[in-house]
């Protein structure tokens, strides 16, 4: 709503400047790396040692539906949490003073899956949630979609590739069934995100999760050298591309 004609013209620039000096002061320094990763691990380990996941639907084979999470609470405090059943990945982040710092990546296999794992740089076809802590959902896609995995958040790149593909038959309507695919979720957080940068609904400094089906799996070779980017992209181990030649174009992309 605009309001008019409640300060004078004099008023006004007095309230906009002062405002905006308001707003100059109060922004937010970036946080410390190293103690958010801290918190933020203390946040994801309260979320997974207070709830639990649909596990006995994933007993039935048939069973290929999402993966729902609940509180352990009344008729579900006896409930596996899912802190006993995650696994752990410590992943070091370059950060811009060009030291290391250590993130927690938590990973849930509900269905391992019968295919092959991407490496870290394929393209997937997969459907997904992103959700916070809080259990708000900020994006989905229950339609399958292909992601290519260099173009993702660290945190999901580092994830997926946990999970196998899976297999299709096409039907005689031309309709598509998907099975043997891997199910799971990533917990990682907010230095394997976004950190101090909001993205769209998602507030800054916010540990993420990601409930994941994976379809399939297209092994990529993004500058069509005969050599596959899974083979080029991190080979000294530092979760960066490499540039072996310096000439400022990744190995994954450069055809020379």
């Amino acid at each position: 709503m605009i309001l008019k004609n409640i300060f004078t013209p004099i008023l006004a620039i007095l309230f906009l400047f002062s405002a905006c000096k308001k707003d100059e002061t109060e922004v937010e320094p970036v946080r410390d790396i190293q103690e958010q990763s801290i918190d933020d691990n203390e946040n994801l380990e309260d979320f997974l040692s207070s709830h639990f996941y649909n596990y006995d639907d994933f007993l039935d084979p048939d069973y290929n539906r999402e993966i729902v999470f609940d509180t352990l609470s009344g008729e579900n405090a006896s409930k596996t949490p899912l802190i006993d059943q995650v696994i752990k990945e410590v992943i070091s982040v370059r950060t811009t003073d060009e030291t290391f710092v250590d993130h927690t990546l938590y990973y849930l296999i509900a269905r391992e899956g019968t295919g092959i794992n991407p490496s870290k740089v394929d393209s997937t076809y997969l459907s997904y949630e992103g959700m916070l802590l809080d259990g708000y959902s900020f994006d989905s896609s229950t339609t399958p979609i292909w992601f290519d995995l260099t173009q993702v958040v660290q945190g999901f790149k580092e994830g997926a590739p946990k999970f196998k593909a899976g297999d299709f038959r096409v039907n005689e309507d031309n309709t598509v069934d998907f099975f043997g695919f891997g199910q799971g979720a990533l917990f990682f957080p907010s230095g394997l995100g976004y950190f101090n940068q909001a993205a769209g609904s998602i507030p800054a400094y916010s540990p993420l999760i990601f409930k994941v089906n994976m379809f399939l799996v297209n092994q990529t070779d993004h500058d069509g050298d005969g050599i596959l980017s899974a083979d080029e992209y991190d080979n000294d181990g530092d979760g960066l591309p490499d540039d072996t030649d310096g000439d400022g174009v990744a190995d994954y992309l450069d055809a020379d």
